[in-house]
């Protein structure tokens, strides 16, 4: 949610400018719970991310939790970075608001109710241990740059060669030159030019071989092109539920081939 918060700042200021992070705890009254759908009175805290970027017309700022909606160019964007992050606050029970006029920048304000209680979680001992890789080579497919450095990074730590690319053209010359090396294909779903479901249709005509997983911020039944029968991560994910995917599809036997 911060990622896409900042990159989506960055964006608004291509000749440079200030991003401001900022939390503070909050006292919701039932007035502003009221003028806030989502929220509920009471003790809260507020992650603001303030840029001093273009600013939004109120057309755009109208907009701008909408799914796929971008004012991007072509090709420079998905349009799922800020309906993402307008997901996973709704996932949390909280609210997300932006301010924002053309030329004066654009400040998001979360709000998520406060608690005392502390995080749990399971004991390193009790959590089940995920083997690494053996070696494989898996091609990652992913237009968002910072996610897909981030899942290179912990399957290459983790024992699997990986090759990531930012798109499915390109994905689909490096299958056709493959001596057989590549073992599976993790893509995103939603992405410019090929999508990830027509990518893992010719690439299974390119090499039947190589398995698939889809990464999607929205659950597979809402994700056009991904079949029923098919690997799904949904984003966000952490690296132990990445790497847990990833070695029961390559164990997964339903995938062997008599070669």
């Amino acid at each position: 949610m911060v990622l896409n918060l900042a990159v989506n700042a960055g964006d608004a200021m291509p000749d440079g400018g200030k991003l401001t992070f900022q939390t503070s705890n909050v006292e919701v009254d039932e007035e502003f719970a009221r003028l806030h759908p989502g929220l509920t009175a009471g003790r809260s805290v507020c992650l603001s991310v303030s840029d001093t970027g273009s600013g939004m017309t109120e057309e755009v700022r109208s907009r701008v939790f909408e799914p796929f909606y971008t004012t991007k160019p072509r090709g420079s964007g998905t349009g799922l970075g800020l309906s993402t992050v307008y997901g996973i606050v709704k996932q949390a029970d909280g609210h997300v608001s932006v301010y924002s006029e053309p030329g004066l920048g654009t400040s998001f304000k979360i709000y998520l109710m406060a608690t005392d209680s502390a995080i749990t979680q399971p004991p390193v001992e009790d959590r089940p241990e995920i083997e690494g890789g053996r070696g494989e080579k898996i091609l990652v497919v992913e237009d968002e740059e910072a996610l897909r450095e981030v899942v290179e990074r912990v399957l290459t730590r983790n024992g699997y060669e990986v090759l990531a690319l930012p798109c499915g053209k390109e994905a689909l010359k490096i299958l056709a030159e493959d001596e057989g090396r590549i073992a599976l294909l993790l893509t995103d779903v939603v992405m410019p030019g090929v999508s990830g479901p027509e990518l893992a249709r010719q690439a299974a005509e390119i090499r039947p071989d190589v398995r698939h997983i889809f990464m999607s911020g929205y659950p597979d039944h809402l994700t056009g092109g991904v079949g029923t029968g098919d690997v799904y991560l949904q984003k966000p994910f952490t690296a132990q539920a990445l790497l847990a995917k990833v070695r029961a599809t390559l164990d997964d036997p339903v995938y062997a081939t008599s070669g």
